[in-house]
């Protein structure tokens, strides 16, 4: 049997300990849970450990405590160091409050060691200065701020694994749950695409198939700098099914069209169709998850008239058709019918 693969998972005060401790469990499983299940022989395929800069209980920001198994001084040689979602305003906060892990890190990766992380773990890597140049991923609302943070990063907001170089040594997942297609992917990859198989089935861990456009939020947020077209944002919140919706805008914030659209752009970052589109869709999917009203009816009550539109526009913003989307979203059936 070969040498199991030793797994570093990163554990600082920011880290999110449910993941932490998701990611350690899964990878113990992997040889072990489903053998022990099926009568036979375990055969561990990895050995993960949490490691920490300092020795003793690290109590995170949710207020848990982790106790590492290591820490960076003693861990030894590492296979794969896994960075899991990490709760921080940003990746300098990060670099500044951990300089001693993310130099670890950095050593680690130089020193051949793989390196993958999940959610807002990538901005640890972000700050270790192993992404510069390469592209990424991570969670979708944090996707403007490691743009605007490190632009030499290329950021792919729809993506749930992405490869930073050719031969996958860093490699990035998005959302907080993604850290199970991530888990997957690299057992399969170094173990057996059977053994992933066997951990998605005895764990219930599904692929997220359709990327995080799913569980995005499309609708920017409200700007500041620009009154009339702030005014603008908090009319269309209301009016956004009105009929040529562009112009009323531009006549509900007393300017030129093309003036407003000039404006408008400049104030958010979208022109004034995609904007409301967004917002409509975002509408159309909240009600999607709580309501019953037709798929029809519900493209003319967000301002589309002609719902094969919507329908295209719907899956190509958010992955999933609004009937995909209604059903993955929407609790089951049994759930809804238990006593409230």
């Amino acid at each position: 049997m070969s040498k199991p693969i030793h797994v570093a998972i990163v554990a600082t005060p920011e880290v999110e300990p449910w993941v932490a401790l998701g990611i350690h469990d899964a990878f113990w499983a992997v040889g072990v849970l489903w053998n022990r299940v099926m009568g036979e022989a375990e055969a561990p395929a990895f050995r993960p450990e949490i490691i920490a800069a300092d020795a003793g209980a690290l109590r995170t920001g949710t207020g848990a405590e982790i106790r590492p198994h290591a820490t960076i001084a003693d861990a030894g040689d590492v296979d794969l160091i896994f960075v899991p979602s990490l709760l921080a305003g940003s990746g300098a906060e990060l670099g500044r409050e951990n300089a001693a892990m993310l130099d670890w890190v950095r050593e680690r990766q130089k020193a051949g060691a793989r390196v993958v992380s999940s959610c807002t773990g990538s901005f640890l890597l972000a700050e270790a200065g192993l992404l510069d140049g390469r592209e990424a991923t991570t969670h979708w609302a944090f996707v403007e701020q490691m743009r605007k943070e490190y632009p030499n990063v290329r950021v792919r907001a729809d993506r749930i694994i992405v490869a930073a170089d050719e031969d996958g040594r860093i490699v990035t997942a998005g959302g907080a749950t993604s850290w199970t297609d991530l888990v997957l992917y690299l057992v399969g990859r170094f173990v057996s695409e059977e053994e992933a198989r066997r951990l998605a089935r005895m764990s219930l861990f599904d692929w997220h198939h359709n990327g995080q456009n799913p569980y995005a939020r499309l609708s920017a947020r409200p700007q500041t700098s620009d009154a009339a077209i702030r005014a603008a944002q908090e009319w269309v919140a209301l009016h956004y099914a009105t009929p040529d919706i562009v112009t009323a805008l531009a006549q509900h914030a007393q300017l030129p069209l093309k003036t407003f659209a000039r404006r408008f752009k400049s104030a958010t970052g979208f022109a004034p169709l995609d904007y409301v589109q967004r917002l409509r869709i975002e509408e159309s999917k909240q009600a999607l998850e709580t309501s019953d009203v037709g798929v029809d009816e519900l493209a003319a009550l967000v301002g589309y008239q002609d719902a094969p539109t919507f329908r295209r526009l719907f899956k190509r913003m958010v992955g999933e058709t609004p009937s995909e989307y209604r059903r993955r979203t929407r609790a089951p059936g049994f759930v809804r019918a238990l006593p409230r």
